[in-house]
């Protein structure tokens, strides 16, 4: 009842703190959950930990180099093969 007095009273901000708060608490539990599923490594545990912080942040240039960052270091533990460069080795031999 007080979110809604608060929105027809014209007054939004205690709505926004509220919807940013339980964002925060979801994003934290995610971020949480999967470093949880995935092998212990501080490094991608830090990162996703600074992912979540920046999006609650609204840092998105930010957001944009840890998600690439956190991708490559994935990408470089599963051994991952990157089409595009396999297939340009092939064009050159």
């Amino acid at each position: 009842m007080i979110a809604r007095h608060a929105v027809t009273n014209g007054d939004d901000s205690f709505v926004r703190a509220e919807w940013d708060r339980a964002l925060h608490h979801a994003l934290v539990a995610r971020a949480t959950e999967l470093a949880a599923t995935l092998p212990a490594d501080a490094v991608e545990k830090a990162l996703c930990e600074a992912l979540v912080a920046a999006t609650v942040e609204g840092r998105w240039s930010d957001v944009a180099a840890l998600a690439h960052d956190l991708e490559g270091r994935r990408k470089a533990r599963a051994s991952t093969i990157q089409l595009d460069v396999a297939r340009s080795r092939r064009g050159r031999k």
